[in-house]
């Protein structure tokens, strides 16, 4: 019996010992507990089943033990009474263990029970919390969703967006997906109250969407729209900056424009921005080559066909959408004298509606050039 007993443990000591482990946890956060308590049952039930079969060989011997008292009971009332001990406490000493032991499997059972009630308990608290964070996440994105498809829409809804942001800023303030929309939002407001004839509000919301854009820069480094939009307001300030300003700012624009495209290589608008920023420093003055000059020892330089490499990039990306785009791609034939190329796409660029503030813009500056066309 003791033999069968140590076997007993040895095989069964690493499913005992690993009992303490944690549930595991899979995918979508949901807490994967039906396979563990199948196999515990079925080692619960093997272990019953052998506490069981001991339990019968113990008794086997005790009658054994009771038989040999009757044939012999001068040899069993001689060690019970110098010791004291009782039958049972006969057989222990003499098999070296007691039926304490089995109780014990008894115990762990119980305790095994336990443990796996209260861990699945844990486990579905642990559930119904990833289910709300889940649900905050869904509401969050179902937000930001609803946000951003006004941010394509008419002035009316652009201010709606700029309206839902700010009447949810104490739930999503340290949120960087929050704040760089905010700053799109209060860019985007900017503009339309300057289509007003509102400047100081325009400024002032220039600035502040400045302010919010480089907030969320700080927030997250890894976020490509944090980077582009506070390129966006950066250079937006640039009407109210001096030359030198500009020029400084111009140099960090550029450096968040490629960092955007680094991070997000398929957004459009981030190689149609560092194709404003080349298109920029191509048409600079001499007055601010010479201010350039003097800030840098090496001032930028760039050309008509490199800004020209990265609209036509953005194009790709986002075919015979997007007015203002095309708008640059003719403006870069007319730079390269192309005129038979600068008439297609400006005909292009005509033909999408006009929807936005920038929409408008971009439809005078076509008109203005459509005397440049050839047939």
């Amino acid at each position: 019996l003791s033999l069968k007993m140590s076997t007993f443990l040895r095989h069964n000591s690493l499913f005992l010992g690993g009992l303490g482990m944690g549930l595991l946890v899979g995918v979508g956060g949901s807490v994967i507990y039906f396979r563990l308590t199948t196999n515990v049952d079925t080692e619960l039930r093997l272990i019953s089943e052998s506490i069981s079969s001991l339990r019968r060989e113990v008794e086997e011997l005790k009658e054994k033990i009771a038989t040999r008292r009757r044939r012999s009971p001068a040899l069993y009332s001689g060690t019970a009474s110098s010791s004291g001990e009782t039958d049972d406490e006969a057989y222990e000493d003499a098999y070296g263990g007691s039926d304490y032991e089995f109780h014990n499997f008894h115990d762990l059972q119980t305790e095994i029970h336990t443990q796996m009630n209260a861990k699945i308990g844990r486990g579905e608290q642990e559930e119904t919390k990833d289910d709300n964070d889940s649900k905050d996440d869904n509401d969050s994105v179902n937000f930001f969703s609803s946000v951003d498809k006004l941010f394509d829409g008419t002035d009316e809804e652009k201010i709606k967006a700029y309206e839902m942001l700010q009447n949810n800023r104490d739930k999503f303030e340290g949120d960087v997906e929050y704040c760089w929309r905010l700053a799109k939002s209060t860019y985007q407001l900017s503009q339309i109250e300057g289509s007003r004839g509102e400047l100081e509000k325009k400024k002032k919301l220039v600035y502040a969407s400045k302010d919010l854009s480089q907030k969320a820069v700080a927030m997250d480094e890894k976020c490509a729209n944090a980077h582009k939009w506070f390129a966006i307001t950066l250079g937006s300030i640039g009407d109210y900056e001096s030359t030198q300003e500009k020029i400084k700012n111009g140099y960090v624009f550029k450096e968040h424009i490629e960092r955007a495209i680094q991070l997000n290589p398929k957004d459009p608008s981030n190689h149609h921005l560092l194709g404003r920023w080349c298109y920029g420093v191509y048409m600079l003055s001499w007055i601010e080559r010479k201010a350039a000059a003097t800030l840098f020892a090496t001032p930028p330089t760039s050309t008509a066909q490199e800004a020209l490499t990265h609209f036509l990039e953005a194009d790709r990306l986002n075919p015979g959408k997007w007015k203002e785009n095309l708008l640059y791609v003719a403006k870069c034939y007319y730079q390269m004298s192309q005129y038979k190329e600068m008439t297609e796409w400006l005909d292009k660029a005509a033909a999408i509606p006009v929807v936005s503030q920038d929409d408008k813009t971009a439809e005078e500056e076509i008109q203005s050039l459509m005397k440049y066309r050839v047939k």
